[in-house]
């Protein structure tokens, strides 16, 4: 089944980063650099991300 959707990319991006943000502003260098790829991905590595981590794309159809 190919399920397709739109995502509302500024919305997925700024949920990227506010999970990951906490981490990085504790000091971690491997959120700061996540926080930083996450500011400059597109969608597609932004979508694979949050599929990579769990999360349903559909909370962000737009």
């Amino acid at each position: 089944m190919d399920e397709r959707i739109t995502i509302d990319v500024d919305r997925l991006r700024e949920a990227l980063i506010r999970e990951t943000g906490p981490a990085a502003f504790a000091g971690s260098p491997w959120a700061i650099v996540d926080v930083a790829a996450l500011e400059d991905a597109g969608p597609y590595e932004l979508a694979r991300e949050a599929e990579r981590r769990g999360w349903d794309l559909r909370r962000f159809e737009a």
